[in-house]
């Protein structure tokens, strides 16, 4: 499965107004420049190739619309413009930052216009070896946030927050002008999540729902001697819906989770490697009544994007709390993909998925009950069928009809028989049988009705007998 999403969270979740509470610890130094036209001086350790040029947006203004820097067009206006040629390399601190190799130059009095196409870090780094970390905590508050609603179901987060705390670190190696190592691993991260959903219907409908909860940008500058090396994170939560309500529903349930996780790519000996560890707990926190009425699939998850001068970097994804609801409970499953361009290199889908705790939360007694509805005291002739079935229904508390509720027809007395001895509740939570008198000379006529969760507990209510007369 494809998880390569640069796009982030396109997870175009709930389509909704979200109050996302950001705590950003990423720092973002005061930008100094340099007006040389020779590559910037650096730490000894690091050795740049000749025509590497830092833009001084202090005193060169970037003119050009979006539109021509989508094409790779850079306009500048200023005092001492550098003499720009064909293939020098120019760095530019401007939103995301910029890295690009010249391929022509037009100059005129006080101003430059440079056609240019996507450069690589192999082309500003003869010999390097560079480490930095980014440090990124956010915890938002997801209450009253709406999956989805239309005229007949609404799926929403009633309360409850998210919080995730990943650091990046970063090791790039260069000799010779060619990358020779890479890593981008979010390290010790962790991932915590307490939430209580609301899911209500009025009757069955189908649920698809995908929207994006507040990306929220950050930036930081790397400084390298006298180079910036611009990082940017963009971190938002997606939130998916996806399944079918049965019946008439009204249900609360609510889970909490811890996730601890190292996540990333490594580049080495020419070859990309992910690197994952992982480990999470979980526990839901309290019922519905009961699951029957709907099926649903729902997950919030996190999604980071890191960029270096804007497309230099990987896509990390995680899905958080993938929730089914049925009959049996509900299952979390955690996905975990790093997947990208980085430095030009095209990095593999590392997906990984770990099918991890499968809470059940079974339709108890105090949950469900069944009841007769008509078909009982009936008079009819031996050896035929009563004119009307025997149907009874399963509701919760309330008195919603609750599909899925299997209901078990014995003849107890008469020798006569049943067309289903067995049958699964409607989404109003009915079933049914239709009953053949045996001799009513042998003994009383009667049918007995069970009816059991799915783990074979048997609801309130039953058994219920019919008699025939």
């Amino acid at each position: 499965m494809k998880k390569n999403i640069s796009s982030i969270f396109v997870m175009a979740l709930v389509a909704v107004v979200f109050a996302f509470a950001s705590c950003n610890k990423l720092s973002t130094q005061t930008v100094s420049t340099t007006t040389t036209q020779q590559p910037p001086t650096t730490p000894d350790s690091v050795v740049l190739k000749p025509g590497v040029i830092v833009i001084d947006s202090t005193q060169w203004l970037l003119a050009s619309s979006a539109a021509q820097i989508g094409q790779g067009t850079y306009t500048y206006f200023g005092n001492n413009l550098p003499t720009f040629v064909a293939n020098d390399i120019i760095i530019g601190m401007t939103g995301e930052g910029y890295l690009r190799k010249v391929t022509s130059v037009t100059s005129q009095s006080g101003q430059v216009t440079l056609g240019t196409i996507p450069a690589k870090l192999e082309d500003v780094f003869l010999q390097a070896n560079i480490n930095f970390g980014t440090s990124l905590s956010n915890t938002f508050d997801v209450s009253n946030t709406t999956l989805f609603q239309d005229g007949v179901a609404s799926v929403k987060a009633t309360s409850g927050t998210i919080s995730i705390t990943p650091n990046w670190n970063f090791n790039m190696q260069f000799q010779n002008g060619s990358m020779t190592g890479f890593a981008a691993v979010c390290q010790n991260g962790t991932l915590n999540a307490n939430v209580q959903m609301g899911v209500s219907a009025s009757s069955a409908e189908n649920i698809n729902s995908s929207v994006v909860l507040n990306p929220v940008p950050s930036r930081s500058i790397i400084w390298i001697g006298q180079l910036p090396i611009v990082v940017t994170t963009y971190l938002s939560y997606v939130a998916n819906v996806t399944g079918n309500v049965t019946a008439l529903t009204n249900g609360t349930p609510a889970f909490n989770t811890t996730d601890n996780f190292t996540i990333g790519d490594v580049y080495s000996a020419g070859g990309w490697q992910g690197v994952y560890n992982f480990t999470h707990t979980a526990a839901l926190t309290n019922s519905i009544p009961p699951l029957a009425g709907f099926n649903l699939s729902c997950s919030i998850a996190p999604q980071m994007v890191q960029k270096i001068y804007g497309v230099v970097c990987p896509t990390a994804t995680f899905a958080l709390n993938t929730l089914e609801s049925t009959t049996d409970g509900f299952t979390e499953q955690q996905s975990f993909s790093v997947s990208g361009n980085i430095l030009g290199y095209s990095i593999p889908d590392n997906s990984q998925t770990w099918n991890t705790d499968t809470i059940s939360m079974q339709a108890t007694t105090t949950n469900l009950k069944v009841a007769k509805v008509s078909g009982d005291g009936q008079v009819g002739a031996p050896y035929e069928y009563l004119g009307a079935p025997l149907v009874v229904q399963a509701t919760d508390n309330s008195g919603v009809g609750q599909a899925g509720v299997t209901v078990y027809f014995t003849v107890t007395s008469g020798g006569g028989s049943v067309s289903l001895y067995s049958a699964v509740t409607n989404a109003s939570g009915y079933a049914q049988t239709n009953w053949l008198l045996g001799d009513p000379a042998t003994s009383a006529q009667k049918v007995q009705v069970v009816a059991r969760t799915s783990t074979g507990s048997q609801i309130s209510g039953s058994p219920l007998t019919f008699t025939a007369l």
